[in-house]
Formats: C-alpha cells, structure tokens, sequence
C-alpha cells in the first residue's frame, strides 16, 4: 500500500517538475486550456443537474390571481363595513385577466467569428447563439420560477351586497369608497341590498 502511493507521489511530482521547467507561454497556454476545460465541465453539470426547462407562459399566475384577490374582496369587505351604517357587507371583484408574473430569465449569448484568408482576400462568418431559460430556486415544494414582479390584473368590475344599502347615503359613501380604493370608475361598481334571512 505505502508502495503504490509512494509511485503516485513521485508521479504527481513529475508533472509539477515538468510543468514548471516549461517557458511562461507554454504555462499559460496549459492553464488556460485547464480553465476552458473547468468551464466547460461546471456548465455541464449544473446544466445536468437540473432538466432543460421551457420558459414557462407568463400568463400561469391564475392561482395567484385567486388568492391576491380574495385577500383585496377580505380587506375591502372589512374596511366597507366599518362604514357607518352598512352593517354585513360582502364583495365580489372580477378581473379582466389574470395576474400577469414576470420570471427572472437567464439570457446566454455566444458570439463566434471565422475569418478565412484567401489570396483574393478574407471571407468573415459571424454567427450568433442566444438562448434564454427561467431562472429557478430551489424551495421546499421544490423548483419555483423567480420573480422578479407580479403585475395585478386591471378591475372589470365590483359588486357590494351590504345590509344598509337601502338608505342612499350608506350606499354612495360604499360607491365612493370602493371607488377609491381600487381606482375604478363608478359604472364599474354596482352596490346592493343583503336579502335578510
């Protein structure tokens, strides 16, 4: 045992003698082939280890449009019924599309020139790759796109169901507020009356 690893050492110090006995040229052409070769092998295995995804459509965020809006339909109800007089209020918001999500997205672009020499003279070829992918992190249900925003829906409209929208004062002041809050026109807002059970 002690034998064979006594032959590698001196093995490994014959590539070292060898390597630095070699001019300053051949040394860095050595070491930048050894780094063009790390390169190439760290690019492979993060690009192995996870699966080539496709850019996912933007427009995916339904969920999300779901769950951002009935958070809005619970603080907007909770504001409207501090309103005086509006009592039991409930809202309902729909959206004219869903939430649209920007990913943070990975550009790589390698560009290689040819240049022939002819006694004619020189021929150049340019040609240039470009690829793109979803950058992802690695979470506890595992890889999710990263966000970089999310760009909220434009309102289509709103209907206010309160116990007090019988008196007209109650029921402009649930008008005005709505209005305010989400930036909507009052033809987009319609308030009504809760049926008394």
């Amino acid at each position: 045992m002690t034998q064979v690893s006594e032959e590698t050492q001196s093995k490994k110090q014959g590539i070292i003698a060898r390597f630095v006995k070699l001019d300053f040229k051949k040394k860095l052409q050595y070491l930048a082939i050894l780094l063009i070769v790390i390169v190439i092998l760290a690019i492979y295995f993060t690009s192995a280890g996870s699966p080539a995804a496709a850019p996912e459509p933007v427009s995916q965020a339904a969920p999300v449009a779901n769950t951002g809006s009935s958070s809005i339909e619970e603080k907007l109800q909770e504001t409207l019924s501090r309103i005086e007089g509006a009592g039991l209020v409930q809202v309902m918001i729909t959206y004219e599309s869903s939430a649209e999500i920007v990913p943070a997205i990975s550009v790589d672009t390698q560009t290689s020139t040819t240049t022939d020499e002819r006694e004619d003279g020189s021929s150049t070829t340019k040609s240039e790759n470009t690829q793109s992918e979803v950058v992802t992190v690695n979470g506890s249900d595992g890889n999710n796109a990263l966000v970089l925003k999310e760009n909220s829906p434009p309102v289509k409209g709103v209907i206010v169901v309160a116990e007090g929208a019988d008196d007209i004062g109650v029921k402009l002041n649930l008008l005005s507020a709505v209005e305010t809050i989400l930036n909507v026109s009052p033809d987009q807002v319609d308030v009504y009356k809760m049926e008394n059970e």
